[in-house]
């Protein structure tokens, strides 16, 4: 068995677990990223920890095509064998008028920052946020079928309809996980795991909406400068009785905007950014 850790600190901690557990002659450890090293042998098994709060987001999609042609065996398999990321319309003014980050997730933006090395609107994701917060219906706005070939880049579409009257100024996206292909998913934002939904703001203003009102998105990725994580940029067109709204946003894995969007400006001015 063959454990690849691309992190210093982490193969440090690992190594010294697997002298702890006595487990060292059966997990070989290998420092170094998966897409830079090459194994004496191929494997049956591929277990990847690469899902972000956006599924691909953490490069899922070039580390296990990378994986699958370099490291697996051709009748291997590989776990997780599917994730999608799910889309529907919130209002964030509803859900948390004054937007704040507690000291908590402060100290992990400010560290954050400080490895970006510039102020910049970096994903959020929210805690505690249900499914009855959404105002719409929810569609797949990112696949990624583990078994198949998978581009780095791809663009999907979506279209839900308003459940209920409200207001709507920005997306939630979250991921459902299937560990083998024929198991039950594994939903983010119906259970409590380690995968929170991320808030992708879109109007500059909230929408008000009525039932049967139609949202529909564009969502697209495509690779980063770095080769591995993806850029993903959201076209909305949100139609109304009282007319269609049309807006764009971006979430970068090396974000270019600060304060573009009034949320962030209120969350940063807040947090004393």
């Amino acid at each position: 068995m063959v454990a690849i850790e691309g992190q210093e600190d982490t193969a440090l901690k690992v190594r010294r677990k697997l002298t702890r557990l006595g487990a060292g002659d059966r997990i070989e450890l290998v420092e170094g990223w998966s897409t830079d090293i090459d194994l004496r042998d191929r494997v049956d098994v591929c277990v990847a920890e690469v899902i972000g709060c956006i599924g691909g987001s953490e490069g899922a999609a070039a580390v296990i095509s990378d994986a699958r042609h370099r490291h697996l065996k051709d009748s291997g398999m590989i776990i997780p064998a599917r994730c999608v990321t799910l889309a529907g319309a919130i209002c964030m003014r509803d859900l948390m008028p004054a937007p704040a980050l507690d000291p908590i997730a402060l100290h992990y933006v400010e560290r954050t920052l400080d490895v970006i090395g510039r102020p910049c609107d970096i994903r959020m994701a929210l805690r505690g946020v249900r499914p009855e917060d959404l105002l719409t219906e929810s569609a797949p706005v990112e696949t990624l079928d583990f078994g198949t070939e998978l581009d780095a880049s791809a663009e999907e579409t979506a279209e839900v309809l308003v459940e209920r009257q409200g207001r709507i100024d920005g997306l939630l996206l979250w991921i459902r996980l299937w560990g083998h292909a024929d198991d039950e998913p594994i939903d983010a934002l119906a259970q409590d795991l380690g995968w929170n939904p991320v808030y992708l703001p879109i109007f500059a203003q909230p929408i008000p909406v009525e039932r049967g009102d139609r949202l529909n998105v564009r969502f697209t990725r495509t690779l980063s400068d770095d080769g591995i994580h993806p850029d993903y940029f959201a076209t909305v067109r949100l139609t109304t009785r009282n007319g269609t709204h049309e807006a764009e946003a971006e979430s970068r894995h090396q974000p270019r905007q600060f304060r573009a969007h009034p949320f962030y400006a209120t969350l940063f001015s807040a947090s004393g950014r």
